[in-house]
């Protein structure tokens, strides 16, 4: 019987129909070849028309260097300032889109997400923490969103391996969701929803994938997409700035590739989207209602028309089914709901 689930850290139902799914083996994705050559590619640093002269030769690091996207969804202009303004007859309300929007390149071409190196992925983080500490000192800044695009199918139109930086001056939709609900958590039982969320989910057992001395991985509850995955601090930081590059970015750097290599090798590499949910720009202020997370979502399914016109997902793979099979890498008994 199809079943409403909750989202606790944004209090969105999802509904999961899973009388209507597939196994999980027919997600497994067809593999394609590379089709952009490294002679032509913008990213490689060798070529004529490269764009590693342009990168900002400060943050360069051992495997990936930075360079400002040529067509940016946010401009960096610390003289503007981002007020808001009423058009047409003071009906809408406009402003600038400030911020900064960076490109994270990794240098070596035939590199691919769910095979990076340990050196790639702490230097990919290094490189989010020093960008985020920078437009933390922009005025118009309120929000800085890292992301990566992996396979065509979710939104990545240059092959060679990057990920970018958002810096805008919005809290983005989701995220103020997040922190509204999580504060009205928080008021209500006195914890925080993250932290409440990590030890259920250790208790419960049946959605954890990977877990070290930091770090845990687990399938969502309220999955939006087949396969979504979530990676959490296990201490409470509302702040992914605020993580200190020691033995935590090694942690995070493992289980990224736990996670990443599992989803290479049971879904066969799946076109796929991760992003960092952080809280707001406002300092070094930590708030005690949020916590910072890595979301990873899987691109193996469509909205349609009702999710579209509801803001409600349907889902037909549950989480519980799915972690079974990441772990396992075969078909299991469907579990019960629950």
């Amino acid at each position: 019987m199809p079943q409403l689930r909750q989202n606790i850290i944004t209090g969105e139902w999802v509904v999961f129909a899973p009388e209507r799914a597939k196994r999980p083996s027919d997600y497994i994705s067809v593999t394609t070849e590379r089709k952009q050559k490294k002679e032509t590619c913008p990213f490689c640093i060798d070529t004529k028309k490269s764009e590693f002269e342009r990168r900002f030769k400060e943050y360069d690091e051992p495997t990936t260097y930075v360079i400002q996207n040529k067509f940016p969804a946010f401009v960096e202009n610390p003289e503007t300032i981002s007020k808001v303004y009423k058009i047409e007859e003071k009906f809408y309300s406009l402003k600038p889109s400030v911020g900064g929007h960076d490109i994270v390149v990794v240098k070596d071409h035939m590199q691919s997400l769910p095979k990076f190196t340990g050196e790639i992925w702490k230097d990919i983080f290094t490189t989010f923490k020093k960008r985020y500490e920078y437009f933390e000192g922009i005025e118009n800044v309120e929000y800085v969103m890292p992301i990566y695009n992996h396979g065509p199918e979710a939104a990545a139109s240059i092959e060679h391996p990057h990920a970018q930086i958002f810096a805008s001056a919005i809290v983005p939709n989701t995220v103020s969701r997040e922190l509204t609900h999580t504060a009205g958590y928080h008021e209500d039982h006195k914890s925080c929803a993250f932290c409440d969320l990590i030890a259920h989910e250790k208790e419960q057992n049946t959605r954890m994938l990977f877990e070290n001395d930091n770090f845990i991985a687990f399938t969502f509850y309220a999955a939006r997409f087949p396969f979504e995955t979530w990676i959490m601090p296990k201490a409470h930081q509302s702040r992914f700035a605020s993580m200190s590059a020691d033995g935590k970015f090694d942690d995070l750097t493992k289980i990224c590739r736990q996670v990443f290599n599992r989803l290479d090798i049971v879904l066969n590499d799946p076109p796929l989207n991760f992003f960092i949910h952080s809280a707001p720009v406002d300092g070094d202020k930590e708030l005690d209602y949020y916590h910072w997370h890595l979301e990873v979502v899987p691109r193996l399914a469509l909205y349609g028309g009702y999710e579209l016109g509801s803001g409600v997902i349907i889902d037909i793979i549950p989480p519980e089914s799915a972690a079974d099979y990441l772990r396992l890498g075969q078909e299991v008994k469907q579990r019960p709901a629950t």
